[in-house]
């Protein structure tokens, strides 16, 4: 052999090589970029999974605490469908690897339970003890299940990965009492006995135009600079107009150092704050933040306004306040308005529903006693309180109504219960939800 062609052998083995070594390069980058993606993918199903089963569990908690067939009905259709996008979700994840067999188990009999549900109140039958204590069934396996999944989102979030296997659902639902034998198909359900299975409307901004500054004057922008400043305790020269908003609720918007605040164009009221800066330290009580934002409402033109909710979290009091009037509370009219905890200064303010939904309304008028419409009411709730009030619904109309404010005698947990205060339906049913920055409702 030559040293030419000894040098070409060289060359051409060294060309294979580098071709390779090169191939193997870009397959193991492609394959580390698919791998990223399906663990995004992974992560993003599994929040989804858990938003989901999240809904599955009020939906179930919802049907326990009413005592209505039709709004059992509707929350039964939610139920329905909460199943089937949580399925949806589900389905798009290494189910044997996360160990989550037995939850899609679950989804399946709790949607074809809720389908049961329906079809007996379409057929005119009633729910009763035995459904009753179904649900509750459901319910204790929805809760067990939501909390393994919540946990696995925190160790997900914690930066473990799904392909690897670091997160397990650790669920112990036994296999055979979660056995998806029957169909979706309307069944009598004889064996299922043996089975084991933030506001209130505060998303209730209609997409519709403002009645309640309707006819009122149109005011310049100087004026709507006076206003802004003086909510703000700054001097105009501070304030600088910054643009005008064109939604359904006209306003001028201005910035005041760190402050952004919007002012009708009709009216002159203050629309929102918002505060760009940190609170980094707490220094007043809730008590106090409470009655210092229901004071700058009244400062700024908004009263009579009572105080509803309130929440805190970083530093913030976020208090929701609904309009009230001869012992009625109007929620369809709810601002909402967060205190520093720090120096009691109004940092964020949202009136858009007050403003949006805020009329004269005729005078509450029910037919029903507080004693007959609390007869409404589950049997399986204890009731703690009671009070007037309007809510409003998905169709934009308003009901008169008896909120009773009432725990389970089953679950421990608080709930209001909404009765209409003319027909005796069961409007609707908000879960409290206590935590240590207050009070949410889901």
């Amino acid at each position: 052999m030559t040293r030419r062609t000894y040098i070409r052998i060289i060359s051409f083995i060294s060309f294979l090589l580098f071709i390779l070594i090169a191939t193997v390069m870009i397959n193991t980058r492609l394959m580390n970029e698919y791998r990223n993606k399906l663990e995004i993918s992974y992560q993003q199903s599994l929040s989804e999974l858990g938003e989901n089963l999240n809904n599955v569990n009020t939906d179930l908690t919802k049907s326990l605490y009413s005592n209505s067939d039709g709004e059992i009905y509707d929350i039964s259709r939610d139920l329905f469908a909460s199943c089937s996008v949580a399925k949806n979700a589900l389905s798009r994840l290494p189910v044997s690897q996360l160990e989550l067999a037995n939850t899609y188990k679950f989804l399946s009999q709790a949607g074809d339970y809720a389908q049961y549900i329906a079809s007996r109140i379409e057929e005119g039958k009633t729910v009763g003890e035995k459904e009753h204590k179904n649900l509750k069934t459901l319910l204790d396996y929805s809760e067990e299940i939501c909390s393994s999944c919540e946990k696995m989102v925190r160790i997900s979030q914690a930066g473990a990965s799904i392909l690897q296997g670091e997160v397990k659902s650790g669920e112990n639902l036994p296999v055979s009492a979660l056995s998806n034998s029957f169909s979706n198909s309307a069944k009598t359900f004889e064996d299922f006995p043996t089975l084991l299975y933030d506001g209130p409307f505060s998303e209730q901004v209609l997409n519709k135009k403002s009645k309640f500054i309707s006819d009122s004057k149109v005011i310049s922008r100087e004026q709507a600079k006076q206003i802004a400043a003086d909510a703000l305790g700054a001097n105009p020269s501070s304030v600088s107009f910054e643009g005008d908003d064109k939604s359904n609720i006209p306003c001028y918007t201005f910035n005041c150092a760190r402050y952004n605040i919007s002012v009708t164009k009709q009216g002159g009221y203050i629309k929102s704050i918002i505060y760009s800066g940190l609170i980094k330290s707490s220094g007043i009580s809730e008590d106090n933040a409470v009655n210092i934002a229901g004071e700058f409402l009244k400062s700024i033109g908004y009263k009579n306004m009572a105080e509803s909710y309130f929440s805190t979290e970083n530093n913030i009091c976020t208090i929701s306040f609904i309009y009230s009037k001869n012992g009625v509370y109007y929620y369809p009219d709810m601002i909402k308005c967060s205190v520093s905890m720090n120096d009691g200064k109004i940092v964020a303010l949202d009136a858009q529903t007050y403003l949006t939904n805020h009329i004269q309304r005729e005078k509450f008028s029910a037919i029903l006693s507080e004693k007959e419409a609390a007869a409404k009411v589950s049997p399986y709730l204890d009731i703690n309180s009671v009070k007037k009030c309007v809510i409003p619904k998905e169709n934009g109309k308003e009901k008169e109504c008896f909120e009773f404010s009432c725990t389970s005698t089953q679950t421990g947990e608080d709930a209001l219960i909404y009765i209409n205060s003319q027909t005796g339906r069961e409007e609707d049913i908000m879960i409290l939800l206590h935590t240590d920055g207050g009070t949410l409702v889901k």
